[in-house]
């Protein structure tokens, strides 16, 4: 796959590659993607998960689709990936609650008011919770997830501790979690959850994945994932 994306400006990261695999295990279906930015996400799905027949990506920087259209076009021709402009916060037209079997989201990861501001729009709206904070991203996923549908998303280690209440509200709860190391006997940095409609208990712990292995390259899990891209 070639992936294009801004010189400058918000650039996707190692944190799409890595969710895109964990998602993958629980990907079938009709997929949506909220804040799909360049849309490297739902391609890197439609590689992993043989069981997608189609994905929809919402953001709200129209110049961030542009390049989400292109892509999609170049690496999916089939016509099953879309690029759609809107705010989730809201309905969106062209798509219905309750209609996608999994939702996925790599969101903003500053909290609200914390952290220094950027003075990048694109950076802005894709690191810091300026429209995105948690509590509407869950009240999103629950809103257009089928009823047996799941939600995979990644997040920063210390912000784990906000997914219960988030989630609870909105009649979901994490059904899987797997935390995210640098290295073996590093602390941890992200955390890979995915959410189904109600239930009860505690997430299920899965092995923890490390990045990188020796010599400062990506683990052989990440390198499997990476190896989709060729450089264009």
């Amino acid at each position: 796959m070639i992936i294009r994306q801004p010189e400058r400006g918000y650039r996707f990261s190692i944190d799409s590659v890595i969710l895109a695999g964990f998602a993958a295990s629980y990907c079938r279906g009709a997929v949506l993607d909220l804040g799909t930015g360049c849309g490297v996400l739902l391609l890197l799905l439609s590689r992993l998960a043989p069981g997608m027949h189609s994905g929809i990506g919402v953001d709200l920087q129209e110049g961030l689709l542009d390049f989400a259209r292109r892509n999609f076009r170049d690496n999916c021709p089939d016509g099953r990936l879309h690029a759609l402009h809107g705010d989730f916060r809201g309905e969106i037209p062209g798509i219905e609650p309750g209609s996608f079997d999994l939702v996925v989201s790599n969101p903003p990861y500053v909290r609200a008011g914390h952290g220094r501001r950027n003075p990048d729009p694109g950076k802005e709206t894709a690191r810091h919770e300026a429209t995105c904070a948690l509590p509407a991203l869950f009240a999103a996923a629950s809103r257009f997830l089928s009823a047996a549908g799941r939600f995979a998303f990644i997040l920063p280690y210390p912000r784990l501790s906000e997914v219960e209440p988030c989630a609870a509200k909105e009649g979901l709860r994490v059904e899987y979690l797997r935390v995210v190391h640098p290295r073996d006997g590093a602390p941890p940095i992200r955390g890979l959850c995915c959410a189904v409609r109600g239930g009860s208990g505690t997430p299920r712990l899965l092995p923890p994945l490390f990045l990188h292995g020796g010599a400062g390259k990506y683990c052989p899990e990440v390198e499997r994932i990476c190896s989709l891209f060729r450089p264009g």
